[in-house]
């Protein structure tokens, strides 16, 4: 499942609207080793994102870790 999947059935489907967000807290939503074309490309979507948690997702890369201008923090672990 991909994690636009997984945030709109988290949120059941209000994430459509994304410019608002400002605080996405992906910790233990998915476990993915990378993040995929499409998750990069839903996730440059949220223009006004400040903060990005990605705790726990299993990672093991940050190819296409998507280029938010706005955020200002990054958490993994």
């Amino acid at each position: 499942m991909s994690l636009e999947a997984k945030l709109k059935a988290k949120y059941n489907g209000q994430l459509d609207i994304v410019d608002d967000v400002e605080e996405l807290i992906l910790d233990e939503l998915i476990t993915i080793p990378h993040i995929s074309l499409s998750d990069k490309s839903y996730l440059e979507r949220f223009s006004g994102l400040e903060i990005l948690s990605m705790n726990y997702l299993g990672l093991i890369s940050l190819e296409n870790m998507p280029v938010i201008p706005t955020i200002t923090e990054v958490v993994l672990n």
